[in-house]
């Protein structure tokens, strides 16, 4: 767990930045009871595997994948936001950062919790596109069909598909090209509850700019820990609002919400090395 002195720094380093670029991952949505899919507890390890999300799959047999992934649907559109959406929401509510997320999760929750620029560069659950005629319908309008593991149709007769990326479909190009965008404007970059291992989105951080600060929130190691300025393999929920905490109470003497305080410029331009330490945990 992340310890008084770790916290204290983290508040800081949000309190000296004033863009704030996420990319948030199934990790980030665990603690709303929405399975992620890598881990020994995930949906590839019990429940199916990839192929589930194949598109050329889904076109041939669409009963599959109501079948396995109708009840699990209908819980994602009944999930709740955690802690962790809210703290992060609460950074432009609250502190007044530019807060821009991009996020590979198709629940919808950071909405949820009052994010207002979010990016879904893998779609979402909440709408569904008829494969026929192409008309679109909202997922919560087949609540019952979804919780009887049903395929989905349009009045047409065509099967809808949900509006999420599917392995073999490209990502949505302008949500993809705002979220690079976000990253190379930003003043910290976020990465919370990915291990980044699916590609393109995977490779957004490296967009950003020279001397940005990364920081990872994650459960398990990512594929950029060793890139990181500060890594913690925690739980987001519990570690976030913690941050915020001691920002209300002011992470340094004399700094001011939205500008860089003397100790952020200190951490990263005179003693870089000093923030390679990774927690472990």
């Amino acid at each position: 767990m992340a310890t008084e002195y770790d916290i204290n720094k983290l508040a800081a380093l949000f309190a000296g930045a004033r863009r704030i670029t996420c990319l948030s991952g199934a990790g980030m949505s665990t603690e709303s009871g929405i399975p992620d899919y890598r881990s020994s507890k995930g949906l590839y390890n019990t429940l199916t595997s990839e192929q589930v999300f194949d598109i050329a799959r889904f076109r041939r047999q669409p009963e599959l994948f109501y079948s396995v992934i109708g009840p699990l649907y209908l819980s994602i559109l009944k999930a709740q936001p955690n802690a962790g959406h809210v703290a992060l929401a609460q950074l432009a509510d609250r502190f007044g950062k530019e807060l821009v997320i991009a996020t590979q999760n198709i629940d919808g929750l950071h909405q949820k919790a009052g994010s207002r620029v979010v990016h879904e560069v893998h779609g979402t659950m909440d709408t569904l596109s008829c494969q026929d005629c192409g008309s679109q319908a909202l997922a919560k309008s087949f609540l019952n069909e979804l919780g009887k593991g049903e395929v989905l149709r349009h009045r047409c007769g065509g099967v809808f598909k949900p509006d999420i990326t599917f392995f073999g479909e490209q990502l949505p190009a302008a949500a993809f090209s705002a979220s690079l965008d976000a990253m190379a404007d930003a003043d910290l970059v976020l990465v919370l509850g990915t291990s980044l291992q699916v590609h393109p989105a995977a490779s957004l951080p490296d967009a950003r700019r020279d001397g940005c600060p990364l920081l990872i929130v994650n459960r398990t190691p990512t594929a950029m820990d060793d890139k990181a300025d500060m890594v913690f393999h925690d739980s987001i929920g519990e570690l976030l609002p913690q941050v915020l905490a001691q920002m209300d109470h002011g992470a340094q003497p004399g700094s001011q919400r939205g500008q860089r305080s003397d100790y952020h410029s200190a951490l990263f331009n005179n003693n870089p090395t000093h923030l390679q330490r990774k927690n472990d945990l």
